[in-house]
């Protein structure tokens, strides 16, 4: 298996993963199959090959380019990726299925799963969110268990095919990164923002939810960071709203076939907004389930900022540097976008019933989000480190989280509350970047950037580039 047919046969693979991706995240498919087309493609997640391409990468000749030599990391590593899903797959497909079919019952009702967030966003009575929290118990401790299953196997593997002594090791390897560093750039971070924070969130916590410091649960977060307590509407539909947006900023996504968005309720659709590029730049969905809270707008903006950048890029570009990429370079555009629905001259364009209170109120959430996945790399670097994660995770995750927000981290979370992978580095180092893009366009365009032809010609100047830099590596090439 060479370098270059590991290439067109992972195109295609990742082609059919996606696609199952959308059908089932959006409630159009009740069991994955993604079995099936792991069958069809063996030699992706097969150790001969990951070898194979690992001494074709020695044969390199020694003054090949730093860029060369790193594509051939981004394949190896996606290789060992295949071989790490196809080995816990029949666990992750488990876990998948229960998740889609589990119901949980409140108030005499048997409500789906998924639904449950949503409701909770809405709720203004608190005794209704800690009903509808307390009656997820059983399906968290539930998916807990099936998802320490999944990384106990991979934790496994990694040890004994790969040669790494932890996940945290692995990972770091894989993305190229230090994340301990990095842990300690975030508790920087929180001792920067703790001044401006706390007294955001403790004088909302105690205006909306009428509580203190540490006594907000995460059926009360959910319920105040949705905006769900201000009366605040927006003048055309949330998707209308984006679709005019984009228009004054030149950009028609009716005339964009690649680019469509799936706003669709289903019961069982995920209740996580998420963005599925099934074929880079040719086929990309936004996927959302409304629920009535301004936030749905922001997240919208949010996923659109993924498709405009997946339907933007070069086509022309490796797979690598097309496919390959830390999702953190996503996140920045897609951040991006997300905050435009905070800025004062948006709101004054589309929404009715914002003053200035509610802008302060989007510095909280902004600030909150931020530290709340700061807490969450020092989190996950210390968890992984290790391997007793039963014990040691509760603890950690209830201390590290509530000190960082405020908001009381149940102790039951601890490991559902984990994306694979160090999602939460990638999130944060976007976070940083975006700052600074958000900053240069304001200084280049304008405070009404996001409504100028020639601040999106940048940014598709941007998104062209596809996943070829990694989020702080992009930030250097542009600023230095």
């Amino acid at each position: 298996m060479t370098y270059e047919r590991v290439l067109q046969l992972y195109e295609r693979m990742q082609e059919e993963l996606n696609r199952e991706h959308y059908l089932l995240g959006a409630g159009l498919k009740e069991k994955p199959e993604y079995d099936r087309i792991f069958e069809r493609y063996p030699e992706l997640a097969d150790m001969k090959t990951a070898t194979a391409i690992i001494r074709e990468k020695m044969d390199l000749h020694e003054d090949a380019p730093d860029e060369v030599v790193e594509a051939y990391d981004r394949v190896i590593f996606t290789i060992l990726e295949l071989y790490l899903s196809l080995k816990t797959l029949a666990e992750s497909q488990k876990m998948e299925m229960y998740e889609m079919s589990a119901e949980v019952e409140a108030e005499g009702k048997r409500v789906p799963y998924r639904m449950v967030p949503l409701l909770i966003q809405k709720e203004s009575k608190r005794d209704k969110r800690r009903l509808y929290y307390d009656a997820t118990l059983p399906v968290v401790e539930k998916l807990t268990s099936m998802k320490l299953e999944i990384y106990r196997k991979a934790l496994m593997v990694v040890r004994k095919d790969f040669g790494y002594p932890n996940l945290y090791e692995y990972h770091n390897a894989r993305k190229m990164d230090d994340f301990s560093a990095y842990a300690g750039r975030m508790k920087d971070f929180l001792k920067e923002t703790e001044e401006e924070y706390r007294p955001l969130a403790e004088e909302f916590f105690g205006e909306i939810l009428g509580l203190r410091w540490g006594e907000v649960e995460p059926y009360d977060s959910s319920y105040l960071v949705s905006g769900s307590a201000f009366d605040v509407s927006l003048k055309l539909p949330d998707v209308d709203a984006l679709r005019e947006t984009l228009r004054r900023g030149g950009i028609d996504l009716d005339s964009m076939p690649n680019l469509r968005i799936d706003d669709e309720v289903r019961p069982k659709k995920s209740p996580r907004a998420f963005c599925v590029p099934i074929k880079i730049p040719d086929e990309v969905v936004v996927v959302v389930k409304p629920s009535g809270a301004f936030s749905d707008v922001s997240t919208l903006f949010h996923e659109m900022g993924h498709g405009l950048h997946f339907a933007f890029t070069d086509r022309n570009l490796s797979v690598p540097h097309r496919l390959m990429g830390r999702v953190g370079t996503s996140e920045i555009y897609s951040f991006n976008m997300q905050y435009v629905t905070d800025q004062p001259l948006w709101l004054d364009a589309f929404a009715v019933g914002w003053d200035d209170r509610f802008v302060k109120f989007r510095r909280f959430v902004y600030l909150y989000y931020r530290r709340r996945y700061a807490a969450k790399v020092i989190y996950e670097v210390e968890l992984f480190k290790g391997d007793d994660w039963e014990r040691v995770g509760p603890d950690l995750y209830e201390r590290i989280l509530t000190d960082a927000t405020g908001v009381h981290h149940n102790r039951e979370r601890y490991f559902l509350d984990i994306d694979w992978g160090f999602y939460s580095v990638d999130y944060s180092q976007a976070w940083e970047v975006e700052a600074a893009l958000r900053e240069f366009l304001k200084g280049e365009f304008g405070e009404d950037w996001f409504f100028k032809p020639e601040a999106y010609e940048y940014l598709k100047g941007l998104w062209s580039l596809g996943m070829k830099y990694a989020p702080l590596k992009l930030a250097s090439k542009l600023w230095g």
